[in-house]
This record gives structure tokens, sequence and C-alpha cells, in this order.
């Protein structure tokens, strides 16, 4: 009796986490559809100057065009791990300071291939630390991308050599190794748009999962809950009939 208590109560806590689990991808695709049809409006809109960030609702910037005026700081991040047509590589960083209110904005370049080893990597992109870009004032054109902190175990540095590799974006720990505590706009990055100059690959994506995916892994999990529930009826069933 206790043993068949016991698996009555398995199974429906598996059915009811089949089920959660359901609805929370029902919840993401959504989410994600959300996220495309705001992209895709504020895209609609003209750019904008944007002189100053910090006292501005920033989640009223997400995804709109806007045109930077400054210079960008000759320190360059290298977000390691970014693979694309199934190449490795990397996400160029660059801070951006704003002329008007000196506010530091970091900036994606774009994409570049792996190559060489990454004990090479000061030697291999030693040509991105390009003084030229950091001469002159310069607008740049682009938009408001929402980068929430990543979460990652260690440091998120390899090593304290320019360019950079990290792992992931972490404001604060980026903007205390450049000495910008108090001038890094957290939150965000600037993708820079496909005809500025000092860019790399810029085919950007606006979300790493379809929403239709998500709606794919919710029918799997739905189809394992109701599984359960077949199984458990012709279980009774032939109790019963025994």
């Amino acid at each position: 009796m206790k043993l068949k208590l016991l698996s009555i109560i398995i199974f429906i806590l598996c059915i009811s986490l089949f089920l959660s689990l359901g609805f929370w991808q029902l919840d993401r695709a959504e989410e994600k559809d959300s996220i495309i049809s705001l992209y895709q409006s504020r895209q609609q809109t003209d750019i904008e100057k944007l002189p100053s960030i910090k006292n501005k609702n920033i989640k009223e910037l997400y995804y709109k065009n806007y045109r930077l005026k400054g210079r960008y700081i000759n320190n360059v991040f290298l977000i390691d791990n970014k693979i694309k047509n199934k190449t490795p590589g990397f996400n160029v960083i660059s801070p951006f300071k704003l002329k008007v209110s000196g506010e530091v904005i970091l900036v994606d370049r774009g994409w570049i291939p792996m190559k060489g080893t990454r004990q090479d990597i000061t030697k291999n992109f030693n040509y991105l630390n390009n003084l030229e870009i950091t001469k002159n004032v310069q607008e740049i054109d682009g938009y408001i991308y929402p980068r929430e902190k990543s979460y990652t175990i260690g440091e998120i540095f390899t090593d304290n050599s320019w360019p950079r590799l990290i792992q992931a974006v972490n404001f604060k720990e980026i903007a205390e190794s450049l000495d910008l505590e108090n001038e890094i706009i957290n939150g965000v990055i600037f993708r820079l748009g496909k005809n500025n100059s000092f860019g790399f690959d810029r085919e950007w994506k606006i979300i790493h999962m379809s929403s239709s995916k998500h709606l794919g892994y919710a029918f799997q999990w739905f189809s394992m809950a109701a599984a359960l529930i077949i199984l458990i009826f012709i279980y009774f069933v032939r109790k019963k009939d025994g």
C-alpha cells in the first residue's frame, strides 16, 4: 500500500513538473515574440542624437536607433566563446566616452573569428589596439541593446593584457578595470551600425532562441505529462481488472 501511494505521489509530482515546464516555455515564447515586436517597431523610428543616457528611463531606449558623439577609449575587450557559422570567435567590445556628458557606454563592434591559440591572443589581435579610432571626436550610429549582468564562475578576465579576453560582460568588473566606476553605463550595450568605421561582422541577432523553439519544447513537456497520465490510467485499469 505504501509503495502504491509513493508511486502515485511520484507520478503526480512528475506530471506537475512537466506541466509547469511546458507553461514556462509558453511564457518564454510569448516573451520572445514581444521582444521581436518591440524591436521591429522601434527600428522604424528615425535616428536620434543621444548626448546623455543616465538621466533617462533606460528601458525606453531599448532597440532604438541613436547617434552618439564622442571618443573611443583604447581598451578592447574580446568576449570569448561566440560561435558563428560553426566557427569560434569573439565579440569586440570598446568603451566609448560621450562628449557632452562624459558617460561611457560599451560599444559592440561586431564579431571576429578566432585565430591561433588563446595563449597568443595579445599577439594575434594586437591590431585591435588601434590608436586611430581614439584620435578624434566622432559620431557613431547604432542601437541600444539590453544586456543583463552575466553570471560566471571565477574571474571574467583571463589576463591583464590588451586586448583583454573576457568570459562575459560584467559591467562592474569592466568599469573597475578601466577605473570608470562612476562613468560607465550599466545594463546596455551600443550595437554599432553596419555603415560605421572600425566595425566587424555585424549581423546582429535580437534573440538567440526563437519562439518556435520554445513552443517545440513546450510540446515535448506537455507530451511527457500526457504520457504519464496515460500510464497511470492504464495502471489503474489493469489493477481494477485484476
